[in-house]
């Protein structure tokens, strides 16, 4: 099913992955559209919920999918990051488990408010690498890619008509569709 959307799909695990969609909005329309075209299909082929998260990197559509489960459709626009994340537990920042929260606990950061406001000078010698990361992700910035599984060798799009078609400009009209997907 995802595969029909985009060929820009990086598998997580065997019921979850990342979609790069922005090259097909002309096709499919907003991402948001798409999301739920993906979700109803999904449910009527498969029988299967889907929760789905739309942002503008991978870190946020994690977490959005993750906001409301099961079944949900999340989208978290830029303009809205600082008001979404702010209330959050630190615990929803990627690398952040038990043991970095208790330590973070200590210093007074327990929202994910608190972690934006310490100073990435105060992260980096807590924690290092990870406290750089800690910064961002704070933020809403992520700057990781999707990766697809692997190169596409071909790529192939048809069309079965119900009937002979000799309309040109309608064989146009359905090649250009094909051409974009």
């Amino acid at each position: 099913i995802l595969h029909d959307y985009t060929p820009q799909i990086e598998p997580v695990s065997i019921d979850e992955a990342f979609l790069d969609v922005t090259g097909t909005q002309r096709l499919f329309g907003p991402a948001q559209h798409l999301a739920a075209q993906i979700k109803q299909r999904i449910q009527g082929e498969t029988g299967l919920t889907a929760s789905v998260g739309v942002a503008p990197n991978k870190f946020l559509a994690k977490l959005a999918s993750d906001l409301e489960k099961p079944d949900g459709l999340t989208v978290i626009h830029p303009k809205d990051v600082g008001r979404v994340l702010a209330p959050l537990p630190v615990t929803k920042i990627w690398g952040i488990g038990p043991a970095t929260a208790a330590r973070l606990k200590s210093m007074g950061i327990q929202t994910v408010k608190d972690l934006r406001d310490a100073t990435s000078e105060l992260l980096t010698n807590r924690f290092g690498g990870d406290g750089r990361r800690f910064y961002r992700l704070s933020r809403g910035l992520d700057r990781r890619t999707v990766t697809a599984d692997s190169q596409a060798k071909s790529i192939g799009q048809e069309n079965t008509f119900e009937y002979d078609v000799a309309d040109r400009a309608h064989l146009r009209f359905v090649l250009l569709k094909h051409v974009e997907h």
